[in-house]
Order: structure tokens, then C-alpha cells, then sequence
């Protein structure tokens, strides 16, 4: 998709400007700005929180771009080398921009002498008011973040739907919203003095859950292979990473990081099952999504457990 040809240009305060673009720099200001709050409320050291704010976004738009490019193009083929730079085409890597705020997290921690955990707790936070910025960008992208035809009269006639004879999912809404809801349970489980990383252990774990759903939701057919897409692929990485995590720096209790690690092979073969379902079976897709909901809770809920051990740790 060539970004230039399908953005919707609108005009404030006289001022002509791509309305995606205009999101998500709003997106990046909202960022910014609770960074810099988290940041002292952490007491960060004077300077850490620009300097990760610089860090993580360059890394971020970097990290981001090459994703899309190397897994972009007919069934997730690497684009060639010579369109890289140009950024007008083609299009980002949701998952690649994480992966990239967080390193350039990790960088800015070292070179301030800061505590990682602290950093990457704050970024983990601030990156969520700029996905939901970006999500509701994509909006004003045609055809771009949608479900599959709707079958459901009562969701035909809902807010959520868009679309003409054949009404799609507008699933950048739900996305937007998860976005939006993970940030307040986030900043709430900060105000209890977590333990220095276990919120961003928490984001990995909550984020990569529900991402796994909402990502099925869209069938745009972008970065995919087959029916299964590659955004979800790396949404149960991010789950597994965050479980991994939580196992590591948990309780060393051999019951429940096995039920975790176990929970978690478990769940990828289920997704798949029930992904394989919602494309090549005529079952009832509310129940299925159920069913993914309830799948994907298991590990969350155990690696959450698991965080819970950690805390206790440090009461110790």
C-alpha cells in the first residue's frame, strides 16, 4: 500500500496535514509527556527520561521499518534492500516499533547508569497512549485494520461497524480501546510500587495476549501468511517472552512456572486450531472468539502469578 496515495489529508487551524500522521504525532506528544511524568514518579536521574524519549523514538521508527520490510511483501517475503528508505510505501511494524521503544529504552538505562527495570517499566507505560493514538489514525486508512464480513445483524448496526454492502469490524476501535484500558490498569499497578521491571514483565504479558485477539479480528490480509497473520505470530511471542520473563525472575516454584511453560505450548496449538477454524469452518465465530479469550487468559493469569512471587521476593 502506498501511504502517500491512500492517506486522508485534513486541514486545523489552516494547516494541511495527513490525518494518520496527525494521530500519531499526537500519539508520540501523549507518549512523551507520560514518560516524563512516570519518570518522576520513578525518580529517575535528571535527563533520563528525555534521553530515552530521543532514544526510544528513533529506535522505535528504525525497529519498525525494517520489520515491515523484511517481512512484508506476498505471504511475508523480505522486500528488497532498495525500498527500504522509502518510507512512503508500504507501511510500519506495530510489533517492530515496541520491540524497538524498548531497546531504545534498555540503551538510554545504560548510558544513564539508571535501573533498567525502572526505564523499561516507564517506557512499557508510555508507549501505550501512542498505539491507541495510532490505532484510531488507522481509521482514516482505507479497507486497513478491519475483520472479516460480519455475520451478526446486532454488530451490522453497532458503532464498531464499517463498510457498505458487505459491513467489516472497524477492529482499530477495539484496539484502540484495549490500548487505553491496559495504560490505566498499568498505571495503577505502578502507584502500588511494583518491583522495578514487573510492569513491564506485565505489559509483555497483557499486551501480547491482547494483541493475539485483536490481530485475529483483522483480516486485512497485511503481513500475513496463509491464515494465520504474522502480527499475531509475534503477538504470542510477546506473550511467551513475557512469561519466560516471569518464570525467570519469579519464585523458584517448579508447580507453577511448569503449569506456565506448559500453559503456554498449549495455548499456541489451540490459537492455531481455533484460527484454522474462524477460516475454514462455518462454527459460530462469537464462541470461538470466546473460546481464544478464555485460551489466552491461562498463561497471563499464571505469569501474572508468577510476578506476584517476584514481589513477595523482595518483601523478604
Amino acid at each position: 500500500m502506498n501511504l502517500i496515495e491512500e492517506a486522508v489529508i485534513i486541514e486545523v487551524l489552516g494547516i494541511r496535514m495527513y490525518a494518520f500522521g496527525a494521530c500519531v504525532a499526537l500519539g508520540v506528544l501523549f507518549a512523551v509527556i507520560s514518560l516524563c511524568v512516570t519518570g518522576r514518579h520513578l525518580s529517575f536521574k535528571k535527563g533520563t527520561a528525555l534521553l530515552t524519549a530521543v532514544i526510544s523514538i528513533l529506535s522505535g521508527i528504525l525497529c519498525s521499518r525494517v520489520a515491515f520490510c523484511m517481512l512484508n511483501k506476498e505471504l511475508g517475503h523480505m522486500t528488497p534492500l532498495s525500498f527500504w528508505p522509502q518510507v512512503s510505501g508500504g507501511g510500519w511494524s506495530m510489533f517492530g516499533l515496541i520491540g524497538g521503544v524498548l531497546i531504545g529504552g534498555y540503551i538510554s538505562a545504560r548510558i544513564m547508569k539508571e535501573d533498567t527495570g525502572k526505564v523499561l517499566d516507564a517506557v512499557s507505560l508510555s508507549v501505550l497512549p501512542m498505539i491507541a493514538a495510532e490505532r484510531m489514525g488507522e481509521s482514516r486508512i482505507e479497507d486497513f485494520d478491519i475483520s472479516r464480513p460480519l455475520d451478526s445483524a446486532f454488530l451490522k448496526d453497532s458503532f464498531l461497524a464499517v463498510g457498505g454492502d458487505e459491513p467489516c469490524l472497524a477492529t482499530y476501535y477495539i484496539a484502540a480501546a484495549v490500548a487505553v484500558l491496559l495504560f490505566i490498569i498499568l498505571a495503577v499497578c505502578m502507584s502500588h510500587r511494583e518491583r522495578s521491571g514487573n510492569i513491564a514483565n506485565a505489559f509483555l504479558l497483557l499486551f501480547g495476549a491482547a494483541s493475539i485477539i485483536t490481530e485475529s479480528l483483522r483480516y486485512d490480509r497485511f503481513l500475513s501468511v496463509s491464515f494465520v497473520g504474522l502480527q499475531q505470530i509475534a503477538a504470542a511471542l510477546t506473550l511467551a517472552a513475557g512469561v519466560v520473563f516471569a518464570i525467570v525472575r519469579g519464585d523458584r516454584k517448579p508447580a507453577l512456572w511448569t503449569a506456565a511453560a506448559v500453559s503456554l505450548v498449549l495455548m499456541v496449538g489451540a490459537v492455531i486450531g481455533l484460527e484454522f477454524a474462524l477460516d475454514r469452518t462455518t462454527w459460530n465465530k462469537i464462541l470461538i472468539y470466546v473460546a481464544m479469550v478464555l485460551i489466552v487468559a491461562i498463561p497471563v493469569i499464571l505469569g501474572m502469578k508468577l510476578l506476584k512471587t517476584h514481589n513477595n521476593k523482595k518483601a523478604e
